[in-house]
């Protein structure tokens, strides 16, 4: 068959193109394939330490104020001015809020005033205690009782020697009795102007306590909690205007339970940590105990006192407490707290065997400075490894430095 002269030349241009993609551009041996494991880790390893330790009980509580008081106002005003906020340092005494006191003034000025007025028509004003014989109207009256007595007593002798009638006898006998009732009515009087005085006094006092109940002070010494009111507000009695919280010392709550009782005692000491405030340890003392054990959780409250001068332990802090008992030392295995991982809700170690590691889980415990307790498939002297946990698996390699 006769082809066309393009035709031959196109096919011997493609196998031209072949030949040269099938010829290597290089020469030499060909690259090795990549393989292998990862490079080992470089990782420190420390030893598990064993300490005989007294026991404890790990339990959990929250923090609560020694003290909180929902400062209230004493007396109905507005609102001058409010001297907190919330988080407010206050000494016990210090004014948290002003009431207007022109009313409450107002009432002691007219309170004093009717007292005065009593304690003058007594004759009181020189210090004197209360005599009823004392008093002016009392002490005329007595003497106007005697005169006519007197009188009375002159005319009856006259009577008998018949100088005067007997009508005028009769009359001065009965001058005599009205001038005994009109003496004995000054006396009563002066008694009941003597208990009046004492209730005007009592109404000044009481004048004087709303005008002083005008500030609102703060109970004791805290902080501020909340504030409740402003300035222009109506603060009617018994309205709450702040709530003031004792937090030095503190309050740990916990609940014990029933098994555990027995070695709790009001002293045991109490080791505390909180989230707020990692790798820090705090430490208070148990100072009261229930009287009796819950029925249906068979818990018994208990209450420990935690010093919180520096102010940092806030009330409502969750807390994992440590607490005390009684009883004989027992070993426990310690490891530095960066040693221990976390897997999940799991706290794992790694454990040297060779040139690597076995992962091990354990549950932790109590802390002893810059150790934890652990409790696991360990034993004082394994080696564990303190660092670079992020990077170790199970059967993971190592490079031991």
């Amino acid at each position: 068959m006769r082809w066309p002269l393009a035709i031959w030349i196109a096919i011997g241009a493609l196998g031209a193109v072949a030949c040269k993609k099938s010829t290597p551009t290089t020469t030499g041996p060909e690259p090795a394939a990549t393989g292998g494991g990862a490079q080992p880790v470089s990782v420190r390893f420390v030893k598990v330490e064993s300490r005989k330790l007294a026991p404890v009980l790990e339990i959990s509580g929250t923090l609560d104020p020694d003290e909180k008081s929902e400062v209230a106002a004493q007396f109905g005003g507005a609102v001058k001015s409010v001297n907190v906020d919330v988080g407010t340092r206050v000494k016990k005494g210090d004014v948290l809020v002003v009431l207007d006191s022109s009313e409450a003034a107002l009432r002691l000025s007219a309170a004093k005033s009717t007292a005065d007025q009593q304690r003058a028509r007594l004759g009181l004003d020189n210090g004197n205690g209360f005599d009823a014989e004392s008093v002016p109207d009392v002490k005329a009256a007595k003497d106007a009782r005697d005169l006519a007595v007197l009188e009375a007593q002159r005319t009856e002798k006259l009577a008998k020697q018949g100088a005067v009638s007997v009508s005028a006898a009769d009359q001065a006998k009965n001058a005599a009795e009205r001038a005994e009732s009109q003496y004995q009515s000054a006396k009563n009087g002066a008694k009941q102007g003597f208990a009046a005085l004492k209730t005007a006094e009592a109404q000044s006092r009481l004048s004087g306590k709303n005008l002083k109940d005008t500030k609102v002070i703060a109970p004791f010494d805290g902080a501020v909690q909340e504030r409740r009111i402003n300035a222009g507000e109506f603060a009617g009695v018994g309205r709450v205007v702040a709530v003031v919280v004792k937090d030095n010392p503190l309050r740990l709550k916990i609940d014990v339970p029933e098994s555990e009782i027995a070695g709790v005692a009001v002293g045991s000491l109490v080791a505390l940590r909180v989230s707020a405030y990692p790798g820090r340890d705090f430490a208070g003392t148990v100072k009261r105990m229930g009287a009796s054990v819950n029925a249906y959780s068979r818990t018994m409250p208990v209450e420990a006192e935690v010093p919180n001068d520096d102010g940092q332990l806030k009330p409502g802090f969750f807390v994992r407490a440590q607490v005390s008992l009684a009883g004989a030392a027992s070993d426990v295995l310690l490891v530095p707290e960066s040693a221990v991982g976390s897997t999940g809700s799991n706290a794992r170690v790694f454990l040297r065997d060779g040139n690597r590691v076995l992962e091990k889980l354990v549950s932790v415990g109590r802390h002893v400075g810059d150790l934890v307790e652990v409790r696991g498939q360990l034993k004082a002297g394994d080696e564990i490894a303190a660092d670079n946990l992020s990077e170790l698996a199970d059967s993971r390699e190592v490079a031991p430095r």
